[in-house]
């Protein structure tokens, strides 16, 4: 019977699995198996996404948005997970899906892939970062200041145009400190990602046990609701789309009603973008491969599991929300007082907030407001972690503009710094933008573009997978016969809510900005992209990346040592 092999045993199977694949150990590897759960538990991020969005969910489907839209929809993303472990398992690299496009089909795959993927790590770490920034002000900073500072404060006008709001400049602090956490090192991250993990699973039990021990107010006789039934709550909102956006004379011009205008069927459809946002992200565990120890199964398992424990955690969390619902008037039922209304209409009031207050009070539920917000934050360190790793990826093998600076790791801490900082200049940028164009409307903006452009990506690999046989022998996670079954289904879920959010629901600019950014993308490939991109690139022969490997471990000398977090 053979031995367990050692920590270093596996990590030097990891950097030959690297070097077969051709690239140098370049970032530190340190990440044990739990660490690479985290990273994907902490930015799926049950009180993040299902929070930002239960106003959405409400708005547009009533209780059955939480209570069949999520179980509903974890189906599907469960499916589309197994699928994309399985292949995590036979390609451990960084920038992850790129790469698997790129060897399972050509570099040409590989390229539109990693754009998807691209564009949905700039708008997930902008989405995330800008809501983050909305609960830290109004449960921290506003209350500590006396409602001095809050998130529409007037920070910087620009000819009559307010361009940074106190939300934004929150957000521009927050992404400076994830920026630095970030580049100080994979160590750092890992720590607080495991933080994350157990401050998520604490608070919501906490909050659960809260609502169900203390909790004042029923759904049935405060909120007026049924159970599992299909009622929208929005029933002011009102909507339009042009496109191009801003023309005078518009090529498209459509309006629309509320969501209570909707067949119920449609109605629901739409608000299962609650859920599908919720669930992105989970990628992250193959991003951060090359700095996992015993990557291929780790990767592998930190994709599945992160999305399996969060549609357990997450079930509970929106059920105890939802079973206690006080009176929702002054979030849906007028809009004379912004600081009442929902932000669904671009008022001050978050419904998590407003049903915490209303069932425990403000002390208690200002508290787990203010735990929320924490949460939020451990979020947006882990995304900006993910996607920064994505762009380095690209970078490396010259698939991006600028990718000479942008490929370069900094010596002393071997992290992606450059890749880090522009991740992060991009999606405050984006952030920015959204909400300079669609003002209130910034939030839907952000998520429906993350959300499709990274299922996109998913897709594609997903479909790659089904229909291609050489990736089949490298893998070390598999899911056997079913494979191809779990990968037809992956691939329909990915056609459907491609359809679902690319719709315009909420007034949102996300449909034209898509449009624009396809074109843009269409241009690029095949004015220069098609000729010029190379694919995944070999760094060396084996002596040229051992090489590599010496300079960087004689740089890093006296910056850490020891063991690694698991």
């Amino acid at each position: 019977m053979s031995s367990p092999r050692s920590r270093d045993d596996v990590i030097k199977q990891d950097v030959a699995d690297l070097h077969r694949l051709g690239y140098a150990q370049e970032l530190f590897r340190s990440m044990g198996g739990f660490s690479n759960f985290a990273i994907s538990f902490s930015i799926i991020s049950i009180l993040t996404g299902a929070v930002i969005l239960y106003d959405y969910g409400q708005a547009w489907a009533g209780t059955a948005a939480m209570l069949i839209g999520w179980p509903l929809v974890t189906v599907f993303v469960l499916c589309i997970a197994a699928s994309m472990a399985e292949v995590a398992s036979a390609y451990p690299t960084a920038g992850g899906l790129y790469y698997w496009a790129s060897k399972m089909r050509n570099k040409d795959w590989g390229w539109w892939t990693a754009w998807f993927n691209l564009v949905g790590q700039f708008a997930i770490v902008a989405g995330i970062n800008f809501a983050a920034a909305f609960f830290i002000n109004q449960s921290i900073i506003s209350p500590l200041t006396d409602g001095a500072y809050t998130n529409t404060t007037e920070i910087l006008t620009l000819g009559g145009t307010l361009i940074i709001t106190g939300q934004l400049f929150t957000m521009a602090v927050l992404l400076a400190i994830e920026l630095i956490l970030n580049i100080v090192g994979i160590r750092v991250v890992a720590i607080l990602n495991q933080v994350s993990v157990w401050w998520h699973i604490a608070f919501v039990a906490l909050i659960v046990i809260a609502l169900f021990a203390l909790g004042t107010k029923d759904t049935t006789t405060d909120a007026g609701l049924s159970l599992f039934a299909i009622q929208p709550q929005d029933t002011l909102g009102s909507w339009d789309i042009t496109f191009p956006p801003g023309s005078e004379n518009p090529l498209i011009s459509l309006q629309f009603g509320p969501a209570s205008s909707y067949p119920v069927f449609v109605a629901f459809f739409f608000s299962l973008l609650l859920a599908n946002w919720t669930y992105t992200g989970y990628d992250a565990s193959a991003h951060v491969a090359e700095e996992t120890i015993s990557a291929r199964v780790a990767s592998a398992w930190g994709i599945f599991m992160s999305v399996a424990v969060s549609a357990v955690v997450g079930f509970i969390f929106l059920a105890a929300l939802t079973l206690h619902l006080p009176n929702l008037t002054p979030l849906f039922g007028q809009l004379d007082d912004p600081a009442l209304y929902s932000q669904y209409y671009f008022g001050d009031n978050a419904a998590v907030i407003y049903i915490l207050k209303e069932n425990l009070g403000d002390g208690l539920g200002g508290i787990f407001s203010g735990a929320i917000a924490i949460a939020m934050s451990f979020c947006g360190l882990s995304s900006l972690a993910s996607a920064g790793r994505m762009l380095f990826a690209f970078s490396r093998d010259d698939g991006i503009p600028g990718s000479g600076w942008l490929k370069k790791v900094s010596h002393r801490y071997r992290t992606p710094a450059n890749a880090l900082i522009a991740m992060t200049v991009g999606a405050f940028l984006l952030s920015v933008i959204a909400f300079v164009v669609g003002g209130g409307t910034a939030i839907v903006i952000v998520t429906a573009i993350s959300t499709i452009f990274l299922y996109a990506a998913y897709g594609i690999v997903i479909y790659l997978g089904a229909t291609t046989q050489g990736w089949l022998s490298e893998r070390v996670w598999s899911l056997g016969r079913w494979s191809k079954p779990i990968a037809v289904v992956a691939i329909f879920w990915v056609i459907v809510l491609m359809i679902l959010f690319s719709f315009p629901t909420s007034g949102n600019i996300s449909l034209p900005f898509m449009i624009i950014v396809l074109l843009l993308l269409l241009l690029y490939y095949f004015l220069f992209a098609r000729r010029s991109f190379k694919g995944p690139q070999i760094m060396g022969d084996m002596a040229e990346l051992t090489e590599i490997e010496r300079e960087f471990e004689h740089a890093a000398e006296g910056v850490g040592g020891g063991p690694a977090p698991a």
